[in-house]
């Protein structure tokens, strides 16, 4: 797989200039970047981001003739079409400022094709992280990053996201059908179960960064981030002001970002 990704590459210009030295078994580049930001890598990220956009295209395609099947009526479609996008900017920026942060580290196209198809701010960071230091290097921003440990690490980012779909290719119809005869039963056990899911998975993500004294900034974003949620949520009930109400989440993780780097500068 090395040999013919770093022949590939070798075709074109922004790879002429990449010494390559074979030795153990392993490929050591110089500007192991020059292979990151190569064409045929980004013809590659494009083609399964280009996949994605046309099935979107065909599900929003779909959701609107069945909308006028129902006899919905268009201005009311066009209303939550616009709301859907409006609400999906503030959540996107923690997106955006990831694509930023590992640019520098895996090049601009793998970051982009893995935080457009099944990807997530926090895991793709962590996913790359790991696998370099799994690899005995200091982790993202090594500059002794070899060729090698970068396909290593895009291996690991894109064959980790396979997961959940396999999953629930897998398990997604017998999780339906038992979830469906529990919430036949009555017993509310469903809803409890779900509550308790989710707080062990906020519980998972937040308490080694809430009580991580060792890195106060984490702490503090952590601190801003829930008393700005829990305030703009307060302040939208008092208002009824909706659209305050359906942004506080994405808000509260922007004023935590601003006080990381707030921290950051004075600290």
């Amino acid at each position: 797989m090395y040999v013919i990704f770093l022949k590939l590459c070798n075709n074109y210009t922004t790879c002429k200039y990449i010494t390559v030295y074979f030795r153990k078994g392993l490929f050591l580049l110089n500007e192991y970047l020059s292979i990151a930001n190569s064409n045929i890598v980004f013809f590659i990220c494009a083609l399964p981001v280009a996949l994605v956009l046309v099935q979107s295209i065909l599900f929003i395609r779909m959701g609107i003739k069945r909308t006028r099947e129902l006899g919905i009526a268009a201005t009311t479609t066009k209303k939550v079409v616009t709301n859907s996008v409006v609400s999906s900017i503030l959540p996107s920026l923690p997106i955006i400022i990831s694509l930023v942060a590992l640019m520098p580290a895996l090049g601009k196209f793998v970051p982009w094709l893995r935080l457009s198809v099944i990807g997530s701010a926090m895991y793709e960071s962590m996913c790359a992280d790991l696998a370099l230091t799994s690899l005995g290097y200091s982790g993202l921003g090594d500059a002794s990053v070899t060729a090698s440990a970068f396909v290593s690490v895009v291996w690991v980012m894109c064959t980790a996201s396979l997961a959940w779909p396999l999953s629930n290719a897998i398990g997604l119809k017998l999780y339906d059908k038992k979830l469906k005869t529990a919430q036949r039963s009555g017993s509310g056990f469903m809803m409890v179960a779900a509550g308790a899911l989710f707080v062990g998975m906020m519980a998972i993500t937040s308490f080694t960064r809430m009580f991580n004294f060792a890195n106060m900034r984490s702490i503090v974003v952590y601190i801003v981030a829930s008393v700005s949620a829990l305030l703009l949520d307060f302040v939208a009930k008092k208002t009824k002001i909706k659209v305050l109400s359906e942004f506080s989440f994405p808000l509260a993780m922007v004023l935590g970002m601003v006080s990381a780097i707030i921290f950051a500068n004075i600290v």
